[in-house]
């Protein structure tokens, strides 16, 4: 309940962003890709609502999920910011908290500089029985304020769901939040 509560939280800051980010590339005329940006936008909310009463989705839909997301991040970041996934095949079927991968992107970007000199770079990777997401940390000017109830409620969840912590390891370079998969 908390974690679908968070996602609800979450969609009106997500959908202010992305409705400012769409008004420029109109404001540019750009229409096509303004297009493109509506139907990403439309795919990410619709999957939203999908997984929305569900406790886990597959982690090709997850991974599919974050594409549209990270597409979207890159209108807003067009340099500087680089997203690398590295998920076998055979991992695609086991499953992962809705949305949990994408919070951990949002994360990364709410909390470190994206600059073409200092490029932003988050990675995926799945192994064993986890899926691993890691960021190299660049200092931000100005610090996002952060209540850390996002990965909160998702160490809960995935404690919950399979007896199974959420692993973090912080260094001054590398941010790193390991999933168990479920």
């Amino acid at each position: 309940y908390r974690y679908v509560k968070l996602k609800h939280q979450v969609n009106p800051h997500f959908l202010f962003n992305s409705l400012n980010i769409l008004d420029c590339l109109i404001c540019e005329q750009n229409t096509e890709a303004a297009s493109a940006y509506t139907h990403k936008l439309a795919g990410i909310y619709r999957y939203m609502l999908k997984s929305e009463d569900e406790m886990v989705v597959s982690l090709r839909d997850e991974l599919v999920f974050v594409d549209l997301y990270t597409d979207l991040l890159k209108e807003r970041f067009p340099t500087g910011f680089e997203v690398r996934v590295s998920v076998p095949e055979e991992f695609m079927a086991r499953f992962v908290l809705p949305c949990s991968v994408q919070l951990l992107i949002e994360n990364a970007t709410k909390h470190n500089a994206v600059s073409e000199d200092d490029p932003l770079v988050i990675s995926i990777e799945a192994g064993g029985d986890t899926i691993k997401v890691t960021n190299n940390r660049v200092q931000k000017v100005t610090k996002s304020p952060s209540t850390g109830l996002g990965l909160t409620y998702i160490k809960q969840m995935y404690l919950d769901l399979s007896g199974k912590k959420v692993e973090i390891e912080e260094t001054e370079k590398i941010y790193s939040v390991t999933l168990p998969l479920i």
